[in-house]
């Protein structure tokens, strides 16, 4: 009976065992497999912020020691290449960065007679060096300013760069428009951006077409943002306080961009907005177009449409 009891209790601990074992191998295969993801996209990040630092530095654009890490420099440098080439002013090292500096880096070796591998190594800035002292320009290897105009290389996007004049004309047509109000079926007669609906993007559109500004006559406020983003004309939360009169300006959040309108001033801190189909601020209980000062956070907008 003793010896009957022993092999049981042997039989259930070594169950047991075999148990725990298998859990254990049940718990401990996932994680060891979503580690791996993780690992490898921490590994193409560095590899990727390696890529952008050495492009950026032989652009000139100085973004530090090439060691993967998005530091401050790096993050400055990005940031002033992606407003040279009107991309999302966010100083982070995305596909769309990535993909910019490497057709840049593509025509300077063209230029330079170095392969167009797009990555600017030692050999693309010995061959800018030797196109350098044929042109007779300062030798460093690294295609600045004024190197990259001596070869016919467009260093910024101008298309995209405002003038004072055309973002005045903005806040003037904006302004042209203050006091003008809905029917009670949301309706604007005789404007032309009367769509009898919610017509805050329907009015900012027309604004910046009435300045000269190249945009389609958009209805609804994410489409606006669509149109922002495929143009490279997107500044996201973190760029608020950039906020400059004639830009477009859009409320809400990612999951509601519920609204739009003009800048007219900022400072940096507020910024005093002209938008159609808003209340009236002096309580009259009718919508239609009216400037109102709002703070620059995360609380009241979601970001520019740079004009």
């Amino acid at each position: 009976m003793r010896t009957s009891l022993l092999r049981r209790s042997a039989v259930a601990v070594l169950g047991a065992l075999v148990a725990t074992v298998a859990a254990g191998n049940l718990l401990s295969g996932p994680g060891t497999a979503s580690a791996a993801p993780a690992a490898e996209s921490q590994s193409v990040r560095l590899h990727n912020v390696r890529l952008a630092q050495t492009d950026l530095n032989g652009l000139a654009y100085p973004a530090g020691r090439v060691d993967g890490i998005s530091g401050p420099r790096t993050k400055a440098a990005a940031r002033t290449f992606q407003s040279d080439r009107c991309l999302s002013v966010d100083g982070i090292v995305g596909p769309q960065t990535l993909g910019s500096l490497k057709d840049v880096v593509k025509k300077v070796q063209a230029k330079a007679g170095a392969a167009p591998n797009g990555l600017y190594g030692p050999s693309t800035a010995n061959a800018v060096k030797a196109y350098q002292r044929k042109h007779q320009l300062a030798v460093d290897g690294i295609a600045g300013p004024d190197t990259m105009k001596s070869m016919g290389i467009a260093r910024t996007v101008s298309s995209c760069k405002a003038t004072d004049g055309i973002r005045s004309r903005v806040v003037q047509a904006a302004r042209g428009q203050l006091g003008t109000r809905e029917n009670a079926s949301n309706c604007v007669p005789g404007k032309p951006y009367s769509i009898c609906d919610s017509w805050c993007a329907a009015f900012a559109t027309w604004v910046w077409r009435q300045a000269g500004a190249q945009i389609p006559s958009i209805n609804l406020v994410p489409g606006v943002y669509d149109w922002a983003v495929s143009h490279h004309k997107w500044a996201g939360p973190s760029q608020l306080a950039s906020a400059k009169p004639g830009d477009l300006i859009i409320y809400g959040s990612a999951s509601n961009r519920y609204h739009i309108g003009v800048v007219e001033r900022a400072n940096g801190s507020t910024a005093s907005v002209i938008s159609g189909n808003t209340s009236d601020p002096s309580g009259s209980g009718r919508d239609g177009v009216y400037a109102k000062s709002l703070s620059l956070t995360t609380q009241n907008f979601y970001g520019l449409v740079r004009l």
